[in-house]
């Protein structure tokens, strides 16, 4: 989390609005790297005080990736939205309602900060099978349930993105919405590999109760999709979703 820094001047006690503003500006120029390339989207985001509402490595890599290194901060909403809310086709909306639920969160809490947010990053992502959401197994059992669900079939994954930014009129910030999914195709795997897995505990924290990334993709035959959406974080969109708002001055903050 960045860390707020009181500048003491000979004979002052605080720091001037100049010297606060350089300071400001100093702190959240990280948010871009050098390695950015110079496009509108990165160019709007210069300067700003970027944070990801997530503790995934993942989605901090993948933005890293492509040159956006936004201040981690997670968040502490709980995740429980009623899943009988979202039946059917609406199950495609719950990622990124609960995106937009931790977005808000952060967005909140850091509200009161001397230098408060200009854009909140959030995700979620989660599994459907047959209808059914997945999401994080609770336990190595049920891991080991869903890898057999998943076995010699198909599922889609779905990752939600919000972006929460401010603005002049009331509740005093907006929520930019983004879904993206893909199906990942699974092969057959033995009883012996499925336990296996699960038991080396590397789904546990990931929907679906496998990493793609990782040795879950064993398991994996074929994507439809981009593979970063099932990682956790659509790249490509995500960057064409910003080049849009940028160039609709819907960043301008």
């Amino acid at each position: 989390m960045l860390t707020q820094v009181a500048l003491q001047l000979p004979g002052d006690t605080a720091c001037n609005s100049e010297n606060f503003s350089r300071l400001r500006a100093m702190q959240a120029s990280s948010s871009v790297s050098a390695t950015a390339l110079p496009i509108p989207a990165f160019n709007k985001l210069t300067g700003k005080r970027v944070v990801l509402a997530s503790a995934s490595p993942r989605r901090a890599q993948l933005l890293a990736a492509v040159g956006l290194t936004p201040e981690i901060v997670p968040s502490t909403f709980e995740e429980n939205l009623p899943k009988s809310e979202f039946r059917d086709d609406a199950a495609y909306e719950y990622p990124v309602e609960t995106a937009a639920s931790k977005g808000i969160e952060v967005y909140h809490r850091l509200s009161q900060d001397v230098n408060p947010p200009d854009f909140v990053i959030a995700a979620d992502t989660i599994v459907l099978k047959d209808g059914e959401i997945l999401e994080k197994p609770i336990d190595k059992n049920d891991a080991l349930r869903m890898l057999q669900d998943l076995n010699d079939g198909k599922c889609e994954v779905v990752t939600g993105v919000a972006l929460v930014h401010p603005i002049l009129t009331a509740p005093g910030y907006v929520v930019r919405r983004l879904t993206e999914k893909a199906t990942v195709h699974f092969g057959h795997s033995s009883l012996e590999l499925l336990t296996a897995y699960a038991e080396s505990g590397e789904g546990l924290d990931r929907a679906g109760a496998f990493a793609i990334q990782g040795l879950g993709g064993l398991f994996v035959r074929a994507i439809e999709g981009d593979w970063n959406t099932v990682v956790g974080f659509p790249i490509y969109s995500f960057f064409a979703f910003l080049h849009e708002l940028a160039e609709d001055g819907e960043l301008d903050v």
